[in-house]
């Protein structure tokens, strides 16, 4: 007969097992929604091109720029806009407004441009964005229509030029060497909880106090340069918490053992 200490430490590897199948069946934090590798051998507007998945219907479409993709590559090639705030962005409908957004992209060292992914994007005006800013540093921000959305005026000292609030940034010295280097920046967000990754380490965390609801998610480009797009991965984030919660602890069988036998030597002793 199978003793007590035994039972738990079954119980909670089949816990682990269980939660672990449940990530990967549809409809779990780790269900793949859209994912687009860039995979056309001519060069083809973004616009009249097919991701690799994506929900049905679901088709990119430009709210500003030129994008194209070729061999597995996306590029804005835009020349430089006379108004230097100029966004450009590449949309596509995730269908869900909680997601982990994730894009890939090689780096031109000569480059001044800013890169990054946007989520819950329903406007010029409106949308959460991770960016890289082409020098030296990795921001989180949102941007609202005005200063009392939904009704609730907004302190302007939350607000930078044209309505734009700056969430958390942090130093990421990406644009170094005389070679592009292949970086990513992951944008999670479950209910008003944001988490940024860059290269797959959680380095910025926040939260989302407007409530926005869209789905559509996509990918930024500013200024002007070389980068070039390799990957973009959209995944429904049904939990909210991403990398920063705690994982799963598993008590270890053969220390079971061990701290049984050292507790029944002791027992023993005493």
């Amino acid at each position: 007969m199978i003793n007590r200490r035994k039972l738990g430490t079954l119980i909670a590897v089949l816990l682990a097992v269980g939660l672990l199948s449940a990530s990967a069946a549809p409809g779990s934090a780790s269900s793949t929604l859209i994912l687009d590798k860039f995979d056309e051998k001519k060069t083809t507007e973004i616009t009249a091109h097919t991701p690799n998945e994506a929900p049905s219907g679901s088709v990119w479409f430009v709210e500003l720029g030129i994008w194209e993709v070729r061999m597995g590559k996306a590029r804005e090639q835009s020349t430089a806009p006379a108004t230097p705030s100029s966004d450009y962005r590449a949309l596509i409908d995730a269908g869900t407004a909680d997601v982990s957004a994730e894009v890939k992209l090689k780096t031109d060292p000569n480059s001044d441009q800013f890169w990054g992914v946007v989520v819950r994007h329903s406007g010029p005006e409106d949308w959460i964005m991770a960016f890289h800013d082409g020098v030296g540093d990795l921001i989180l921000g949102k941007k609202r229509p005005d200063e009392n959305r939904f009704g609730v005026t907004v302190s302007t000292s939350d607000l930078t030029a044209g309505g734009f609030q700056e969430l958390d940034r942090v130093p990421m010295n990406w644009n170094t060497g005389k070679k592009g280097r292949t970086h990513t920046i992951t944008l999670q967000i479950s209910g008003d909880t944001i988490t940024v990754l860059a290269d797959g380490d959680p380095v910025i965390s926040a939260a989302d106090d407007d409530s926005m609801t869209s789905g559509i998610v996509g990918i930024f480009s500013r200024g002007t340069g070389k980068n070039q797009f390799d990957k973009f991965t959209v995944k429904m984030n049904e939990s909210g918490g991403g990398p920063l919660s705690s994982p799963l602890t598993v008590p270890d069988p053969e220390e079971e053992e061990d701290g049984k036998s050292k507790r029944g030597k002791k027992d023993k002793d005493d």
